[in-house]
């Protein structure tokens, strides 16, 4: 028996983004084509699941807008913080921080630079780490468009924050991720690839309705055995031509010598179709919702037919465990970059994100003064009016 007659095609594999410090660059890359931002705002806009998660989750985190529990003791200090990070910058920076795993500022300094004037949202794919000296990040090179950039490029440096005496620099936003040191993986790095299966099923389906519904086809082709070289030539033409979802429903034109010589097309028959393609929809959804760590799929306006969340009880501890394990970590992480910025500036605020959650929703088991109730519920305490002492 004659070896290799028969070729598997097999599927992509998935695994976390590449980081390598190129000797041709100063930066470092960030993905295997140095794009991998690229590859996460693909994956949000082509799986709804995705979609829906990011940006249910990054509204949580912003919540309804930065506050301090000490902004009436320190109004000044208080409206000098909203001044520096505006609403539209923090929404972005939360949007960013979940959908890519970390977020950036543009820092600028007064013209003598004892103090920050502003906090300005800048994308964070437009980015890339300086390499370390000394265990450091010194800097980032900006370009508006990383797959323009060609050898002779030169993106512009803009050094990090702390790091310098310029009138702009770079405060890089990112959680701890063991094994990266310049860059932060998303937190749902597990479900990228059920959520491009999640696109792929909905692709291949829009393009087998466009082209007729054809089923799979296995070809034969009966004149002769070619050597292994003509093969895998064949065998690569065909699969670029019409492997994929978006080549599903297409039509093979064949031209041939003789009806003898003809190579045949035979259909493959799916068996229960149907039940498999929702199955992998099914999956495909549940599993990109596991790696958002979404309790209730409710809680980011998705409607399933589990039960979870159905009532009110469940719902509220749905969403009373996702704000205290997924949105808060997040909060901190932020909150506590933008209290270096604060500081530069002398500015001691209690600060912290208020909450959307119902105010019958919110967990004070363990709120043991005012201002953990106001983190809590978003809710100023209102003061008593002082009554004047009466004599006796």
């Amino acid at each position: 028996m004659k070896d290799n007659l028969i070729h598997v095609v097999n599927l992509s594999s998935y695994t976390a983004p590449e980081v390598s410090e190129s000797t041709r660059y100063e930066w470092v890359e960030y993905g295997e084509d140095n794009n991998y931002f690229k590859y996460l705002i693909d994956r949000y806009n082509g799986s709804p699941t995705n979609n829906a998660a990011v940006n249910g989750i990054s509204e949580m985190i912003y919540g309804r807008g930065l506050d301090a529990t000490d902004s009436e003791k320190k109004p000044e200090e208080f409206e000098e913080m909203r001044q520096i990070f505006s609403k539209d910058c923090m929404k972005k920076v939360c949007y960013d921080y979940k959908m890519m795993g970390q977020a950036a500022l543009q820092i600028i300094y007064s013209k003598d630079h004892t103090k920050i004037v502003m906090a300005k949202h800048i994308p964070v794919e437009t980015l890339r780490a300086e390499k370390a000296k000394d265990n450091m990040v010194q800097g980032y090179f900006y370009a508006s468009d990383w797959n323009d950039i060609k050898p002779s490029s030169k993106p512009k440096r803009i050094p990090a924050f702390g790091t310098s005496r310029e009138g702009m620099e770079i405060l890089y936003i990112r959680p701890y991720r063991a094994g990266f040191y310049y860059y932060s993986p998303v937190d749902y790095q597990g479900g990228l690839q059920y959520a491009e299966l999640e696109e792929e099923i909905g692709n291949y389906h829009i393009n087998n309705i466009q082209n007729g519904l054809a089923p799979s086809m296995l070809i034969n082709f009966n004149n002769g055995t070619p050597d292994p070289e003509q093969r895998d030539e064949i065998e690569r033409a065909i699969y670029e031509k019409f492997s994929g979802s978006s080549n599903a429903g297409k039509f093979i034109l064949a031209f041939n010598d003789s009806k003898e010589l003809a190579a045949t097309v035979e259909p493959v028959q799916l068996t229960d179709a149907h039940q498999q393609y929702q199955f992998l929809s099914d999956e495909a959804m549940k599993k990109v919702m596991v790696s958002h760590r979404i309790i209730s799929p409710m809680l980011v306006g998705i409607k399933d037919m589990t039960g979870l969340g159905n009532n009110a009880d469940e719902l509220q501890t749905a969403s009373i465990l996702m704000d205290n394990t997924v949105i808060r970590p997040m909060q901190v992480t932020i909150l506590d970059e933008l209290e270096r910025v604060l500081e530069f500036n002398g500015i001691d605020l209690d600060i912290y994100f208020k909450t959307l959650q119902p105010l019958e929703f919110t967990d004070l088991t363990n709120a043991v003064n005012e201002e953990e109730i106001e983190k809590e519920t978003g809710a100023k305490r209102k003061e008593e009016e002082q009554q004047p002492e009466t004599e006796e």
